[in-house]
């Protein structure tokens, strides 16, 4: 189960350091993106807490919370790069809507929270203390 549980985390680790890295290349709405990196670096270190925790894990609610994390996270990847827009003309015709920025902040938001109850209901007292 340990393994199985590490396995699932590893992508969306990759993800959220992936968002981290791309939000410091961003070089329109760089606040916005500063943001999103800071939250998609929490919940980096969540889940690193949870793949250190993996053998207290349950599976059930791990796989539904890991897989709706890694979703918020493509999303969040996606919306940043866009940020990265090379040149006058792809910044022209590349529209973000500042309401996907609070959206997406909402949602990695919202898996923060789900990821820090996985680690507070599955792990022994000293893990869940840790993580709060």
């Amino acid at each position: 189960m340990a393994d199985l549980v590490k396995q699932i985390l590893a992508k969306p680790i990759q993800l959220a350091d992936q968002v981290s890295k791309a939000a410091d290349e961003a070089s329109a709405f760089k606040q916005d993106c500063g943001e999103l990196k800071s939250k998609a670096e929490k919940l980096a270190v969540l889940l690193r807490q949870a793949a250190r925790a993996s053998s207290d894990l349950y599976e059930r609610p791990t796989r539904r919370i890991i897989e709706d994390t890694e979703q918020v996270l493509e999303k969040a990847l996606s919306l940043v790069l866009k940020c990265r827009a090379n040149g006058i003309m792809k910044r022209v015709f590349t529209i973000i809507p500042t309401a996907a920025f609070r959206k997406m902040s909402s949602q990695l938001e919202n898996s923060i929270g789900d990821v820090s109850w996985l680690l507070r209901v599955s792990a022994p007292a000293g893990i869940a203390a840790a993580s709060t």
